[in-house]
């Protein structure tokens, strides 16, 4: 049996509103003739494991690892079209968060604080982090310290406990916190965002062929136009869906490229990356 997930923005408060949504892309996809489709969606492995497993079908991946190696066995056929602020179309941001006792008023006044991203390979907590602390870094340099969450709502729950005084949080996760879990976001205020970039897309394997990919876009197509799962999509913040390819998510590294421009490399990238291997061979 096939396996899929839609592991982005899995909230547990919205697990009901994935699923349903799920199902409503398995049963397009039945009656387009696709009969191997799994009826629950995979939570148990790792994203990084579904994304090379033999069986994978459907999943979610961030357009940063699309941009650097995971296109090699992932391929993007759609990306959705959120409705939370900081989103337009298929496009999507960031925001840069702080406490509210903080007395930060712009990006220059982080200067020398602790950051807290969720991991190396994220577009949305770090790489457009990165591009926007670039032009005011010094010699490479510009926070106290940086730390790795390994999740946004771990990196949120840092603000709060002080272990961290900024960070850069998805606005899909911030909208989904808001609707559902708004105490949490209390205490704390947007400084800044992101510029947009493409929406993390679905995606499938490589190993299947053009005629599924096709009928995998009509089943998102029809599903995320379907007045029946207007409040299902709504509680996910989902207005619609766009169809597209690997070649869109090629523009997430223009914002690594404003780092490399600026010689910082404070704020990690993964090994793949060209930023990483500049930093590399400055270091040597």
């Amino acid at each position: 049996m096939a396996i899929a997930s839609m592991p982005w923005y899995d909230l547990p408060e919205v697990r009901q509103y994935t699923d349903d949504l799920w199902q409503a892309v398995a049963r397009q996809l039945r009656a387009d003739g696709v009969n191997y489709v799994p009826d629950v969606l995979e939570r148990d492995l790792h994203h990084s494991e579904q994304w090379i497993h033999p069986s994978l079908m459907f999943t979610q991946a961030c357009g940063y690892d699309i941009a650097l190696d995971a296109g090699r066995f992932l391929k993007a056929i759609a990306a959705p079209c959120f409705l939370m602020p900081g989103c337009s179309a298929h496009y999507y941001s960031s925001n840069v968060v702080v406490r509210e006792s903080s007395d930060a008023q712009e990006l220059a006044d982080l200067r020398g604080l602790r950051a807290v991203i969720n991991n190396v390979s994220s577009h949305s907590g770090t790489n457009s982090f990165r591009a926007m602390i670039a032009p005011l870094s010094r010699e490479g340099r510009f926070f106290g310290a940086v730390a790795e969450s390994g999740a946004h709502v771990t990196s949120i729950e840092m603000l709060h406990n002080g272990q961290a005084d900024v960070a850069c949080i998805d606005c899909v996760t911030w909208g989904l916190l808001k609707l559902h879990r708004p105490a949490f976001l209390q205490g704390l205020r947007v400084l800044a965002q992101t510029p947009l970039a493409p929406a993390p897309p679905y995606v499938t394997s490589v190993r299947y062929g053009r005629v599924f990919s096709r009928k995998l876009q009509n089943a998102l197509v029809r599903v995320m136009s379907n007045p029946d799962t207007t409040q299902t999509r709504a509680s996910l913040g989902i207005g619609g869906v766009a169809l597209l390819d690997n070649g869109v998510y090629q523009r997430i590294l223009d914002f690594e490229a404003v780092a490399a421009e600026h010689g910082y490399f404070e704020l990690p990238a993964p090994e793949t990356s060209v930023l990483n291997r500049l930093r590399m061979r400055a270091s040597t």
